[in-house]
């Protein structure tokens, strides 16, 4: 996702479900782009998280009117780029604060579904729009880039922010956690070595 939202420096991108797993990631690869970040996320936490990753604006999104607050960020201009891991209404929200001309790249459901922006609306502004499956493909190098995540974690340049860990035996709170969009970070699942 994050190549494909071909970040340039100066740009405004707005990442939701910025207190998630990847999205903790995108917040720290946009800032080192040189981007100026915009997370939004639900819960005080998860924001003062994505401000220590170098999210220069954190928006709650169970706030009304919270793409409207992340657009004025901008100057009322807009972001180029929205990076969507939350999906449904919060990723049609978050539509409403891109620039003409920029991209939308929605990955995750965590709200239950992919968001669905209205394509003729984007098409008439030029926005691009790109969903998991745009961008996935038989061609992704899966390894190629799992090394270079590991190579950049390695050399202190990525921080993988670890909220939770359960045991395998607690594989069902963690997948209740995650459901429930309490978890931080990535959720772990622990193996007992005597196993």
């Amino acid at each position: 996702m994050f190549d494909r939202a071909a970040i340039k420096p100066g740009e405004w991108v707005l990442i939701t479900a910025a207190g998630g797993g990847l999205g903790t990631l995108l917040i720290q690869l946009a800032r080192t782009a040189g981007a100026h970040v915009i997370a939004a996320a639900r819960g005080r936490t998860k924001l003062e998280l994505a401000e220590r990753l170098g999210a220069e604006v954190v928006v709650d999104y169970s706030v009304p009117g919270w793409s409207d607050t992340a657009r004025a960020a901008t100057g009322g201009a807009g972001v180029a780029v929205v990076l969507d891991g939350a999906g449904g209404a919060l990723g049609e929200a978050a539509f409403d604060a891109i620039a003409d001309n920029g991209r939308f790249l929605g990955y995750g459901a965590a709200a239950g579904e992919f968001a669905a922006p209205d394509r003729e609306v984007a098409a008439s502004r030029g926005i691009a729009v790109d969903g998991l499956f745009d961008v996935t493909d038989g061609n992704t190098d899966w390894m190629g880039l799992a090394e270079r995540a590991v190579a950049e974690a390695a050399a202190g340049r990525l921080e993988v922010v670890i909220g939770q860990t359960f045991s395998l035996d607690e594989a069902e709170r963690a997948h209740a956690a995650i459901e429930s969009r309490t978890a931080l970070g990535r959720t772990l699942l622990t193996v007992d070595s005597a196993v």
